[in-house]
């Protein structure tokens, strides 16, 4: 019984990580287009922890704490606006990979986010 129970959590576990693996692949090949960055933005909830109106209705260019670019694709981010905050953001740093059009991050504010910072590795940040 131990046996049949630990490989239906191994299982499960490996689903979970397949659809994780299967949705950032979709994620990171629908970034090139402002709509789809919207979407992961959105998706990845940064904005219900410090309150931001972020919304599918709302231009990405007038998104708190996010830059465009004259093609209104992401290229900044700034997290230190943030400073009545109780906590720190916490969101893990994958999530923001597939922005490739990203030059500038303040990651102020942002001591829980998880992650290995090499997810940027490659991009032309101008800013960290």
């Amino acid at each position: 019984r131990a046996g049949r129970a630990h490989t239906l959590h191994t299982s499960k576990s490996a689903f979970r990580r397949k659809k994780t693996t299967e949705r950032r692949t979709t994620m990171a090949a629908a970034t090139t287009s402002p709509e789809a960055q919207k979407e992961l933005l959105l998706a990845a909830g940064i904005h219900q922890q410090v309150g931001w109106n972020w919304r599918v209705d709302v231009p990405l260019g007038e998104f708190p704490g996010v830059s465009v670019d004259g093609a209104g694709l992401v290229v900044g981010l700034d997290f230190s606006e943030q400073r009545e905050l109780e906590f720190d953001l916490e969101f893990d740093l994958a999530v923001l990979a597939p922005l490739t059009s990203l030059q500038v991050v303040n990651f102020r504010n942002c001591r829980r986010a998880t992650g290995d910072i090499e997810v940027f590795k490659g991009m032309e940040l101008t800013s960290l």
